[in-house]
């Protein structure tokens, strides 16, 4: 039965697929079939030079706090799309982030506040002190690979374009 949910939620969610009427009440879903499901939903972020990709999104606090951690790369075209609830002062602190970054914060209006281009990585043993911090004021962040900004042109006071699907607190 629970082999079954975690498809029904990682891939099938959206298509209504639930268990058989003849199975016992199903239990709560496991946090990382939840997590599975947000990435693959993920938010087409259209960019001013008419490119687009399908980012993953991190909406609520638990995806926030993981974001990209643990990744041991990125494709060219991937990136994740961080929601907040208002217009704020934002800290991102790099642990465990095993792939260089690019980090593009966006306000309210969805236009770029700041840019940080090739954050570092760290590891598990980056010792506290050495691992990368990076801040600036948004309602959303969007992390892509290094060199990702540049390869876009982006620059401060750019427009990008998705959908906000009503982030969760």
């Amino acid at each position: 039965m629970r082999t079954y949910l975690r498809a029904c939620l990682g891939v099938g969610l959206m298509l209504g697929c639930r268990a058989p009427r003849s199975s016992p009440p199903a239990e709560p879903a496991p946090a990382d079939a939840l997590q599975l499901f947000e990435k693959a939903a993920g938010t087409r972020v259209r960019f001013p030079d008419g490119g687009e990709i399908l980012a993953e999104t991190a909406a609520t606090p638990q995806s926030r706090e993981t974001g990209l951690m643990f990744r041991t790369r990125l494709d060219a075209e991937a990136g994740m799309l961080f929601f907040f609830a208002e217009d704020r002062a934002l800290q991102f602190w790099m642990k465990n982030t095993f792939v260089e970054l690019d980090m593009v914060f966006l306000g309210a209006d969805r236009r770029i506040t700041v840019i940080h281009e090739h954050v570092p990585s760290s590891r598990p043993d980056t010792p506290e002190s050495a691992v990368a911090r990076r801040s600036g004021t948004g309602r959303y962040v969007l992390e892509l690979p290094a060199g990702g900004a540049r390869r876009r042109k982006l620059k401060v006071g750019d427009r990008l374009e998705f959908e906000d699907p009503a982030p969760k607190k």
